[in-house]
């Protein structure tokens, strides 16, 4: 796999773009735990981000029906073209940014992800109509720690609790900087994702503006962090909201031990609290 690797970018004369996330897979173990992972039927879509050289492309148009691969670097889109021509009735490469594309195919995400749009890729995917009931990605290992923390963790952040609003996640491996070339400066996790029911009140726009209120930081009392909004209110307010955001049972927990079904509770608490007593008809508008 690292010959065909070294084969491709020399006969196209590719130089790996750091700022693409470009660290091709050269040990094929690495591309048997991905599938193990995804366990591929033969009727199955599968959506890759960032098909790079065609590594793992390949060996997913091995198992599944049909691949659609996306690749923002229009030179590799090129290569992934002219290379599987043969699978083009199975093979769809779409060239350009996953994160601006709209109407995403449904299918499991299985990719080895550029580290950079870690995040954003995440928050796209949990916020699709038709979000995939399974995802396998390779993240960097610090990453992956946020994404999969439990409460009351140092790594349990605000990544942790949305994503776990959609998905349940696992860390499968950790994988050293040898499965890689060019070689990245961190260690990397294979990560699994099983989507699991979520509420509608969890894809509110002011849902997400509490939840990162919350964790601006994370190892203070969380009536610490949303006293910034008493700054919304008329200053003869301001006595009574801090009074009324002290009597909420959980305002008082430093926000690292509240967990994941608390902040919902939290929210809809507050939410209440805001509406009944100050008057507020639009609550994402206080909220922003």
């Amino acid at each position: 796999m690292k010959n065909y690797t070294q084969s491709i970018l020399t006969d196209y004369a590719i130089t790996p773009h750091k700022p693409h996330g470009q660290n091709f897979v050269v040990k094929k173990e690495l591309v048997e735990k991905i599938l193990l992972s995804a366990q591929i039927k033969d009727n199955e879509t599968i959506v890759e981000i960032g098909g790079g050289i065609g590594t793992l492309t390949y060996y997913l148009l091995q198992k599944a029906k049909n691949v659609i691969t996306y690749e923002i670097d229009p030179i590799l889109a090129s290569v992934l073209k002219k290379e599987f021509f043969s699978y083009n009735k199975r093979l769809k490469v779409i060239s350009g940014d996953f994160l601006k594309k709209k109407d995403i195919p449904k299918g499991k995400i299985v990719s080895n992800l550029p580290y950079s749009i870690s995040s954003p890729v995440i928050w796209k995917i949990s916020n699709l109509l038709n979000p995939p009931k399974v995802v396998v990605l390779t993240l960097q290992e610090e990453f992956a720690s946020h994404l999969c923390a439990e409460v009351s963790t140092k790594e349990y952040s605000r990544l942790s609790v949305f994503s776990s609003y959609f998905y349940k996640f696992e860390k499968i491996t950790t994988l050293s900087s040898d499965y890689f070339f060019p070689k990245p400066q961190v260690s990397s996790c294979l990560v699994r994702g099983v989507l699991i029911d979520s509420s509608d009140i969890v894809r509110e726009k002011s849902f997400f503006v509490f939840l990162t209120a919350l964790f601006c930081r994370k190892n203070k009392k969380a009536r610490n962090n949303l006293m910034v909004y008493q700054k919304k209110l008329d200053s003869r307010f301001r006595v009574k909201y801090r009074n009324l955001l002290d009597s909420l049972e959980l305002s008082q927990k430093k926000t690292i031990h509240i967990s994941p079904d608390e902040i919902v509770a939290f929210y809809l608490d507050y939410r209440q609290m805001i509406e009944e007593n100050f008057e507020i008809k639009n609550f994402s508008d206080f909220m922003e």
